[in-house]
């Protein structure tokens, strides 16, 4: 063993099996843990795209009680999890959650902007991972080639209702009424 691994210290937990009990269920309570994405509904209060002021295709995957929209499972947990489809170029305005929020391209680069002016960017490709602090400013656009379409996997941590505590800067919600638009409201 090399002495820079065999100073290293971990504080790992062990992984450990341990003598406990499970549980038995019928096929339609397991059914309502299972989410086919064919069958996923498209979220009808989803952000706006920032160029065509059309709502992008957020389809959630897990979403307790159903807070987030219609979800393919709505079982307890204590997350949310949807699925973004995006082609190159779109992007939601700058925005800022109250919760972390990860970020996981599954198709497609994206570049996750932060800060107020959007000044500063993280790159991810598939399976590329990004937590994203809360209250962090970002927004979200997939940099393939154009009419490239892309995935994102997006979880909503620690969180009862994601579509609370989304925050604007006045200036965007000034842009969108003087273009006669509420993309905030709920439809």
């Amino acid at each position: 063993m090399s002495e820079s691994i065999a100073e290293t210290k971990s504080t790992t937990t062990l992984y450990r099996r341990v003598v406990g009990h499970g549980i038995d269920m019928n096929v339609d309570e397991v059914n309502e843990n299972v989410a086919l994405y064919q069958d996923l509904k498209v979220d009808p209060n989803a952000f706006v795209d920032k160029t065509t002021g059309e709502r992008l295709p957020i389809k959630w995957v897990i979403s307790p009680g159903n807070k987030a929209a219609p979800a393919g499972i709505s079982t307890p947990h204590g997350l949310h999890i949807a699925f973004i489809e995006s082609s190159a170029g779109s992007s939601p305005v700058i925005h800022s959650h109250e919760y972390r929020e990860i970020f996981m391209p599954i198709k497609g680069r994206y570049r996750i902007y932060f800060n107020r002016n959007s000044e500063n960017y993280v790159e991810l490709g598939p399976q590329d991972t990004f937590s994203v602090p809360p209250h962090l400013w970002r927004r979200v656009e997939q940099v393939g080639e154009k009419g490239a379409k892309g995935m994102m996997m997006v979880i909503y941590d620690n969180v009862v209702d994601p579509n609370k505590g989304i925050f604007v800067p006045p200036e965007v919600v000034e842009a969108d009424q003087a273009r006669g638009l509420d993309p905030y409201a709920q439809q």
